[in-house]
């Protein structure tokens, strides 16, 4: 009788949250087995759980130790203080510093903002990046865009969420900021298939079509049958809201202009010859999920 071979085991930080979530049995239909960092929050459906601290490498290397894989999904996404991204950077360093011999693959999963002149979020993205290409591990890095279907009500989801109430959506100025929206479907795909691709030291963008914000709220109405106007806002009270952000719970970040605005050019990796990576039009979406 032939032994069944042992499955590959995958560690997943941030699997908490609302991609994490969905991302688990994705990997377990993979043939990976998941084993999940556990710092605040519990995470359901992780095959094993070890308790650690991104900012303590000790718990991170018994945490991590006979993994095959890694996948960093943690991190702080917004902030009014911009020295909390702090995380983003330090944390990648100690579990790049704690990784066992013999890893097969760091997925570092970062944003399409990533770029100088993006604000605080941004930057520290870009320098965790430079991190993992600095580390001597097999990596791959993952630049996600805007992703909707996540049911968190933010970013693309609220234009969509508000398209399918006919509520008015609202728009920076002329709406004239670069969007390359994608199903969360689609990203948790690319995923999947990074940390088991043979590519190494490759950083990919999964973006879907290029839009502006205007034109993806003009197709979120008419995919889903909505009577939304669509209001812009100027770009001045933006700004100036975005200025008290840092004293007030307001409903933006003071670094979210600069994310919008900051130039994105497209990675040097090529998703779909590698990963397979074929995103799913806007509207064939919309109209599946109404």
């Amino acid at each position: 009788m032939s032994a069944v071979p042992e499955r590959r085991k995958v560690f997943v930080t941030g699997g908490a949250g609302a991609l994490g979530q969905r991302l688990l049995p994705e990997l377990r239909q993979a043939g990976w087995t998941t084993r999940c960092l556990i710092h605040r929050r519990p995470v359901a459906g992780a095959d094993e759980v070890e308790h650690g601290d991104l900012e303590d490498a000790g718990s991170l290397r018994g945490a991590m130790a006979g993994v095959d894989a890694v996948i960093h999904l943690a991190g702080v996404t917004h902030a009014r203080n911009a020295r909390e991204y702090d995380v983003n950077v330090t944390g990648t360093r100690a579990l790049l510093a704690a990784a066992p011999a013999g890893l097969g693959r760091f997925v570092y999963v970062s944003s399409r903002t990533a770029a100088p002149g993006g604000g605080s979020y941004s930057e520290s993205k870009l320098a965790a990046e430079e991190a993992v290409r600095a580390s001597g591990l097999p990596w791959i890095i993952i630049r996600l865009p805007e992703i909707y279907g996540t049911g968190l009500g933010e970013g693309a989801d609220d234009i969509i969420e508000r398209a399918r109430r006919g509520a008015p959506i609202f728009v920076v100025g002329r709406g004239s900021q670069e969007l390359r929206p994608i199903f969360i479907g689609d990203a948790l795909l690319g995923l999947v298939s990074a940390v088991s691709s043979r590519a190494d030291r490759e950083t990919y963008t999964l973006a879907g079509e290029r839009m502006t914000m205007r034109e993806f709220a003009v197709r979120s109405t008419r995919a889903l049958g909505s009577g939304s106007r669509i209001v812009p806002v100027p770009r001045v009270a933006v700004a100036a809201g975005a200025a008290l952000a840092r004293f007030a719970p307001l409903p933006l970040y003071p670094d979210q202009l600069s994310r919008l605005d900051v130039p994105k050019p497209d990675s040097p990796g090529d998703a779909l010859a590698d990963l397979g990576f074929r995103p799913r039009r806007l509207e064939a979406v919309l109209s599946a999920l109404a």
